[in-house]
């Protein structure tokens, strides 16, 4: 039989305590593997209605992140897709994305992400794109020779060692900020994993993957309870709002009068390129420790541990990204 190549990709990552927090809003998912097609300017996901994506089974931690999906091959004769794997951008232009910690900077691979598929280790291979002002500029920051990672570490140190004849040139490219007293990067990161994969008719394919996710790290204060935008994200509701000003009031008079946040972030909405919706979907978050708060958008948020809280769906189809918000009482008070 002839096998037909095509191209798929598969959704991506990333959440928090004491009080869960669901909204009315569609539940929370995980970012979804989907098809994808190598087209000009790199990697591109397309719909494929050959594949139906029966299960996903998500695990978010600040630690780690799990998935294990079960897809189908619908029709009676082998299909071969290219599926691709997108993390989350990482953007130098908008400041408080700067502030994470990126689990192997040094590394294209800097998530150590891995997959295994019916339980066999697969070798993804990696597409990196960097951006400024929308424009695809990896080959210049390559023939400059620095890396495509905005946050890699280091980074700053050889900016301000550049000749001033090179800095001029990576400005005007948009690629980096210059001022009379610093310089820093200003393009985009865009990592992609991706590889080969055959699904033969009539028979699941279990695919499994995980990594370590890039944690937004940041202050907690009153100010993000009367953010509009902030409220919205993570769908802060009455609860969360009263155990957090609870919290910031007992620190108040401290030496440090905030609580620390985490921001995780996982794309969702990549599985809706299946055949489909995702047929039975949950979704565990581990908050870390009892005393953390947790904000994200979800229906019927289930506690099943101390520290971890669950979602269930059927015929889920994700309308939105999954954003998750953790804080908790600072370690240093």
């Amino acid at each position: 039989m002839m096998t037909h190549t095509r191209l798929v990709s598969l959704p991506r990552a990333a959440l928090l305590g004491t009080a869960i927090l669901a909204s009315p809003a569609a539940p929370t998912a995980s970012a979804n593997d989907s098809t994808a097609e190598l087209g000009a300017g790199g990697l591109q996901l397309v719909r494929t209605e050959d594949i139906a994506l029966l299960s996903e089974d998500l695990f978010v931690s600040v630690d780690q992140i799990r998935v294990t999906y079960r897809f189908r091959n619908r029709t009676d004769t082998p299909r071969t897709y290219l599926v691709a794997f997108p993390l989350p951008t990482i953007d130098a232009v908008v400041p408080e994305a700067m502030n994470v910690v990126m689990p192997r900077g040094g590394d294209p691979n800097f998530v150590d992400f891995k997959v295994t598929v019916d339980g066999v280790p697969v070798a993804p291979s990696i597409e990196e794109r960097a951006t400024a002002l929308g424009v695809d500029r990896t080959a210049e920051l390559k023939r400059f020779g620095l890396p495509l990672n905005p946050i890699a570490e280091g980074l700053y140190q050889r900016l301000e060692a550049l000749p001033e004849s090179t800095r001029d040139e990576l400005n005007r490219l948009g690629l980096i900020y210059v001022d009379p007293y610093n310089v820093e990067a200003a393009w985009k990161l865009e990592t992609t994993f991706y590889w080969e994969q055959s699904f033969p008719p009539g028979r699941d394919v279990v695919v499994e993957h995980s990594y370590q996710p890039v944690v937004g790290y940041g202050f907690f204060g009153d100010y993000a309870l009367d953010d509009p935008a902030y409220k919205a994200s993570y769908c802060i509701d009455a609860d969360f709002d009263r155990a957090a000003r609870r919290q910031l009031d007992a620190v108040k008079n401290s030496n440090l009068p905030y609580l620390e946040e985490r921001r995780l972030s996982y794309i969702l909405t990549t599985a809706n390129n299946w055949s489909g919706p995702i047929g039975d979907f949950t979704l565990t978050i581990d908050k870390g420790s009892t005393d953390a708060l947790v904000s994200f958008c979800g229906t019927g948020v289930k506690k099943i541990a101390p520290t971890r809280f669950q979602v269930k769906a059927t015929d889920f189809m994700p309308d939105r990204e999954l954003d998750v918000l953790i804080v908790a009482p600072s370690r240093q008070n």
